[in-house]
């Protein structure tokens, strides 16, 4: 159920988004009902989650949200995890030439010093993302993880959701322009992201069902967010192959991501 009901409403928004013309490089370009399709999907497991739990249960009553406290601790690991990725993917990346350094770039968006440009993204910008972060994660943490873990273990879970997660995306790459950068093959993009989703799975699978709480989950997927598009894709000039290795998708970015997720396993294993 909550795969028909994510599907039904994740194709047919894409379809009319991209025939009203929608690229994702030119998104402020495009008409607001295409946006609002765009943006929509990341209510949508949200709401397929909800659907399947009452097609199974017939009312809200006893629907794990995961709205309990959790450790400042764990919730700072939660936001170190996807720092320290996505800081090291682009850090390698600006060392190697395989993408240009521009913290002017950050600076002129923000008016700030690039230091607290840095900062700002990574404790204010997070919170735009927290919504959006939510209406995935209902599905994926509060309906699919806690409705999985009862049958099977927590990393078979995590692997679970997090193919689920990664192809639940692959449409937006494939059909709608902008969703893979120019020139990058689709196979490697594709292949890529699914590294990122998967290895991102583990800790957020983790932390859900070992503290019952949505808030560390929501932290780690809203500040991957904005560590990528508020502050070091901000600080990155393009160059012809920067595709390849950064951004959402990208190897280094994906691959240290899956490195940081492997060091700091005892602790969101805890």
């Amino acid at each position: 159920m909550f795969a028909i009901v994510l599907s039904a409403l994740v194709l047919p928004s894409l379809a009319f988004a991209v025939s009203q013309g929608l690229d994702l490089n030119r998104l402020d370009q495009a008409p607001v009902a295409a946006q609002i399709a765009v943006f929509s999907g990341g209510f949508m497991p949200g709401i397929a989650g909800l659907a399947a739990w009452l097609a199974d249960r017939r009312g809200l009553r006893g629907f794990d949200w995961g709205f309990r406290r959790a450790p400042w601790r764990t919730i700072g690991l939660a936001w170190a995890i996807p720092v320290l990725g996505v800081g090291l993917g682009y850090g390698v990346a600006w060392l190697t030439g395989a993408a240009r350094f521009d913290p002017g770039n950050l600076a002129e968006t923000t008016g700030l010093h690039p230091a607290l440009g840095v900062l700002l993204g990574l404790v204010a910008g997070i919170v735009p993302y927290i919504p959006l972060s939510f209406g995935e994660q209902v599905g994926w943490s509060s309906l699919l993880a806690v409705r999985l873990s009862a049958t099977r273990s927590i990393d078979a879970t995590a692997l679970i959701v997090g193919l689920a997660w990664g192809a639940s995306h692959f449409p937006l790459m494939l059909f709608v322009p902008g969703g893979i950068e120019k020139g990058v093959s689709t196979p490697y993009a594709l292949g890529w992201f699914m590294v990122e989703a998967v290895a991102l799975a583990y800790p957020l699978v983790w932390l859900r069902l070992r503290t019952g709480s949505i808030w560390p989950v929501l932290v780690l997927h809203a500040t991957l967010n904005a560590s990528i598009y508020f502050v070091a894709g901000a600080m990155t000039a393009a160059t012809q192959h920067s595709g390849w290795f950064v951004g959402e998708g990208g190897a280094l970015t994906s691959s240290f991501t899956a490195l940081v997720v492997l060091a700091t396993r005892p602790l969101w294993r805890r």
